[in-house]
């Protein structure tokens, strides 16, 4: 999970959101996207994926959940993720 809360003076908690490949941080994700990865029961590999078409703020804080800034970086993730799933 990629989000944090943050107390700013007196105001209500602010969710935080951060990209899993260039660490940008926002406060407002809009236009951002998301990767759910879930597990392959019996085993410690993960590996089916969903890419949500639009952000949703409840799904991007679950723990199985990635969050990308661009679809650049949510590109540069799940080709990595390939990676590491076919090697």
């Amino acid at each position: 999970m990629s989000t944090s809360i943050q107390v700013i003076g007196k105001e209500a908690p602010v969710m935080e959101f951060l990209c899993n490949v260039c660490g940008k941080r926002e406060g407002e994700p809009q236009g951002w996207h998301i990767v759910i990865e879930l597990d392959k029961p019996g085993t410690l590999i993960r590996n089916t994926i969903f890419i949500l078409d639009k952000w949703d703020e409840k799904r991007a804080c679950e723990t199985n959940a990635a969050c990308f800034c661009s679809i650049e970086c949510q590109e540069r993730y799940l080709a990595a993720r390939h990676q590491q799933l076919v090697a």
